[in-house]
């Protein structure tokens, strides 16, 4: 089962306690779900449109992903947690790509760093990195996979 959020809507300024955000779920390339999230803190809302139910999904989540653990406590995969952490990643990943309007980006010994542009050529500052770090992964303008694992990157730092 492939899920994936399309359609994502977020609103920082509405975001108190959860995020502000409305989005489609779906599911193998079906539309399955309206999701939504007011950001005042409740859970997240699911409006059926495919096949699936919510509890078909979350006991496909809990028999396929690992329960996840925060401190001392623990709790199963479902459907809000998938649904979460995928706009976590689309909000990782269009904060890169706003980032990388300004700097260069890149991975270094397992972390991102920034080095802002200032209007100087991007080739100037690749140069330096790369005269400092010859194994620096330089992020803006790779293949999508980089893009992907600088965002796991940034995933991992939170």
């Amino acid at each position: 089962m492939k899920i994936e959020l399309r359609r994502i809507t977020y609103n920082s300024a509405l975001s108190q306690e959860t995020s502000a955000y409305t989005a489609d779920v779906y599911i193998d390339g079906e539309l399955a779900f309206h999701a939504r999230n007011q950001g005042k803190g409740g859970a997240d809302f699911f409006h059926k449109i495919g096949r699936w139910t919510e509890m078909e999904v979350n006991q496909w989540l809990l028999a396929n992903r690992p329960p996840r653990s925060f401190g001392r406590f623990s709790y199963d995969h479902d459907l809000e947690v998938e649904v979460g952490d995928l706009l976590a990643r689309e909000l990782e990943r269009r904060r890169l790509k706003r980032l990388m309007r300004t700097c260069l980006v890149t991975i270094e010994r397992g972390q991102i760093y920034q080095f802002p542009l200032r209007k100087r050529p991007v080739d100037t500052i690749i140069s330096a990195v790369r005269a400092t770090n010859p194994d620096a992964v330089i992020v803006n303008g790779a293949s999508g996979d980089v893009l992907a694992q600088a965002v796991e990157v940034l995933l991992s730092q939170k």
